[in-house]
């Protein structure tokens, strides 16, 4: 039915929907302020087009709901974020209707399944709205109906494998090698496709491969048919900066704040290019940076959030923690080691200072399978964090969650997610925050 869609007029529903995807890609791709109006017109204007179509298969009430819910994404990312709520309300009320209604119609799996998934894992203090718009989620249920999605064949199906293996590996950290083998799969076998390469180098960077995620960056396809994707370049700064190739990790920061039309990013392209400077023993150009930090963006994702309070707090870069911080991120942590190495602590270090310490050598410990050791020294992290807004407690307890979960422990593992839930006013609070309430709704 769908191809027989594609064969007609352009005003199908399937075309529309297809030509939808230009417009909502550019947005979420480029984020350009300047283009927003006038792409979210062209959206809005094909749901109304597709609102007055003829109710004649189910094709065209997917096309419909994908509209509304694209349309949604792109109100949410430029921060129009009551109108988006609305439009995922009725976009989710519609899927949920629509596989009632056809459950043998496998599309429509794909795109409840993701808001099942996010809607689920939304922390406890944001409940309250979800439940005034009348929206209720399973991480659980979620994830079977993306799965579904996956498993037939139609003009989305690629979609549906990207989306259900990254929602694969944020709700299932036990299952992240299946995740990583899976997206790297997907973009072998479709090696023209710039949103694979974006999914996989994405993984494997959150899986600390940085080696194998700049693998993935040196191939990803280019060519005048491919839109500019700006993040890509900001992603492979981080990938550089992990393995202190600073020259590289300037270069792609660089052609990223060149290409970038958003608002996001800005402060962290910025205190990247800061670091890059500051660790290669530049320091005007490092200090010239960073007094950017300030002055550009949005403090709204959590990069530019840890940004923003880096500045603020004016604390002196301790270059061992930094470059240990980095290398663990990248995954390569015998380098890591090394440079905790050359930080002596003793009485007169600050108790920030030793708590950070810690906490870098227990991720390293537990990013090399040494899970007592690891145990022992986020625990320490804790006990030192005691009374302060340092971000190390909450994600030393968060870790703490997921050794004692791969350990077969379930009590001890809730207490430390609940715990993570507990701290307050950190950097990272939204992303803790939603895996340690994701790990509690899959347990």
């Amino acid at each position: 039915m769908a191809q027989a869609q594609l064969k007609q007029s352009p005003d199908n529903a399937i075309n529309i929907l297809l030509n939808n995807y230009a417009d909502f890609l550019e947005l979420c791709v480029q984020q350009n302020t300047r283009q927003y109006d006038k792409l979210l017109a062209a959206q809005e204007k094909r749901l109304e087009k597709l609102e007055k179509l003829p109710n004649t298969d189910e094709w065209v009430n997917y096309a419909t709901t994908e509209v509304r819910m694209q349309v949604a994404m792109s109100k949410l990312l430029f921060g129009n974020r009551l109108s988006a709520a609305w439009d995922f309300r009725k976009a989710f009320q519609a899927y949920s209707e629509a596989a009632k209604r056809s459950p043998e119609f496998i599309p429509y799996k794909k795109n409840l399944g993701v808001l099942q998934v996010l809607i689920g894992s939304v922390p406890d203090q944001y409940k309250w709205f979800l439940n005034i718009i009348g929206l209720r989620g399973s991480v659980r249920q979620g994830m079977q109906n993306l799965k579904a999605a996956t498993t037939q064949r139609n003009p989305f199906h690629l979609e549906a494998q990207l989306l259900y293996v990254v929602l694969l590996h944020m709700t299932t950290p036990e299952k992240e090698q299946l995740a990583l083998n899976q997206a790297r799969s997907i973009a072998k076998a479709n090696k023209d496709n710039l949103l694979a390469t974006f999914v996989t180098m994405h993984l494997l960077k959150k899986s600390k491969q940085g080696e194998a995620a700049l693998a993935v960056y040196n191939t990803k396809p280019v060519g005048s048919a491919y839109t500019l994707f700006p993040y890509l370049h900001h992603m492979a700064a981080d990938l550089f900066l992990y393995r202190s190739d600073f020259e590289n990790s300037i270069k792609e920061n660089n052609i990223f704040l060149k290409q970038h039309q958003g608002k996001h990013y800005l402060k962290s392209a910025n205190f990247k290019l800061y670091l890059a400077y500051a660790l290669s023993d530049h320091a005007p150009q490092a200090a010239w940076y960073l007094q950017q930090v300030p002055q550009v963006g949005l403090a709204e994702v959590e990069e530019d959030k840890y940004a923003a309070c880096y500045y603020e707090k004016q604390e002196q870069l301790i270059k061992p923690l930094m470059k240990a911080r980095l290398f663990t991120d990248g995954g390569y942590f015998e380098e890591a080691l090394e440079e905790l190495s050359a930080l002596q602590l003793n009485g007169a270090t600050p108790p920030a200072v030793q708590a950070e310490y810690y906490y870098r050598k227990a991720r390293i410990l537990h990013g090399q399978d040494s899970l007592s050791q690891a145990i022992l020294f986020y625990r320490q992290t804790l006990a030192l964090c005691k009374g302060t807004d340092l971000y190390f407690a909450p994600n030393a307890a968060l870790q703490l969650g997921y050794i004692y979960e791969a350990l077969h422990q379930p009590q001890q593992a809730k207490a430390f997610y609940k715990q993570a839930l507990s701290f307050k006013n950190h950097e990272y609070k939204n992303s803790i925050d939603a895996k340690a309430k994701l790990a509690l709704s899959t347990m």
